[in-house]
């Protein structure tokens, strides 16, 4: 396909979909439940969560951008480019962790609800912390992302090389390989799985515009896949927070599942979907609602850009920058925050807690300093 087949548009779909992602992850990390925002976040607990769909949603960037639309482009200034990013997204990743970790030491209040600390053995010293933290070997599960992206972009240049040189396969199967070694073995690195959903997701959209253009000839089909995909992830998802959140449910005298069947059902489904290790099921089904939802954001996206474009496109065209604000403004925010439980006052600190990091992101030497 020629390069003027390249649509001029910015694909708004994906900025409004990475900008939903990154608001339920920071409710997610909030965790004040219960709340209005546990239906549309699932408190994270899902088959499926937001951070798989922000992790693939980058990989289709990638794959879009320096894979497809870039490949005019000398692998080698490519390369630069993708090193100093991943170099500069490893500096954010130690210096948030750092700061986190120090203000939950140092701030009184509620450990309760703070992100998992290091091992006591690397506490014991400051170098050794330190050391920790800049191997990577630690990093806050607040800005986890970051380490974890900074591995990917590391790694993007053999991808694009293999590409190149027509090799695409070969690049899909090392990547399904490396993967499926690192489940047969139990090797606790996450990026060894994560990896697959990124790449994965890089080859789709280096494929992207093939694969639009065949839809777009098709509109019949192209209308029956996207709301196929639409309905068949609302209906899974209706289903999985049944599956996570529906003990109140069936232990109601008028429910027509007992208790124990319940029970017996979750203890056979949720190894199908586990995130540790990321099994096989919990794959595709990320990219099914992926791709789902990016399906009923495309058929809505209208109304979803009219109404609340002012809120999804700042997070999703700054998603690095919300991500890292959020990592330290909940730090601060969980320590001195103290609610009793009431299911509307969560929701209302949670819309604060959006809005707040909205309107720092909002200001010039914010979106300058931090990361986009």
């Amino acid at each position: 396909m020629s390069d003027k087949t390249v649509p001029a548009r910015r694909i708004i779909e994906l900025d409004l979909l990475r900008g939903f992602f990154i608001i339920v992850i920071i409710l997610d990390h909030l965790q004040f439940w219960p709340s209005p925002w546990q239906y549309m976040t699932g408190q994270g607990r899902l088959w499926v969560s937001a951070a798989e769909g922000f992790f693939i949603i980058s990989g289709l960037l990638i794959g879009y951008l320096r894979a497809y639309k870039g490949k005019h482009m000398p692998l080698k200034d490519m390369t630069k480019k993708l090193l100093q990013r991943a170099g500069m997204l490893w500096v954010w990743c130690i210096i948030i962790t750092l700061v986190v970790v120090g203000l939950s030491v140092a701030l009184p209040g509620n450990n309760s609800l703070l992100p998992k600390f290091p091992d006591t053995e690397l506490l014991a010293s400051p170098l050794l912390l330190l050391w920790n933290v800049i191997t990577m070997n630690y990093a806050s599960d607040w800005i986890y992302f970051l380490r974890l992206y900074a591995i990917m972009l590391a790694l993007t240049p053999i991808f694009l090389w293999l590409i190149r040189k027509k090799h695409a396969l070969l690049a899909l199967a090392l990547s399904l390989g490396v993967y499926l070694v690192s489940l047969a073995f139990g090797l606790k690195e996450v990026a060894l799985q994560w990896q697959v959903l990124f790449f994965g997701a890089a080859f789709i959209g280096w494929k992207l515009e093939d694969i639009l253009s065949w839809l777009r000839a098709r509109p019949k089909l192209r209308t029956t896949v996207l709301w196929s995909l639409a309905v068949f992830t609302l209906s899974t998802m209706a289903l999985s927070y049944f599956m996570v959140h529906g003990w109140l449910y069936v232990e109601s005298p008028t429910t027509s599942i007992s208790l124990d069947s319940y029970v017996s059902i979750r203890a056979h489904v949720d190894p199908v979907f586990s995130n540790n290790p990321l099994v096989p099921a919990r794959i595709a089904l990320a990219f099914i609602w992926f791709f789902g939802l990016l399906s009923l954001f495309h058929l809505l996206r209208d109304p979803i850009n009219r109404f609340l474009g002012w809120l999804l496109l700042t997070f999703g065209q700054a998603s690095l920058t919300a991500y890292c604000l959020q990592a330290v403004l909940l730090v601060i925010l969980v320590k001195f925050v103290q609610l009793d439980g009431d299911f509307y006052v969560n929701g209302l600190v949670g819309a604060a807690v959006i809005l707040a990091v909205w309107a720092l992101m909002k200001i010039p030497l914010v979106r300058k300093i931090l990361p986009q």
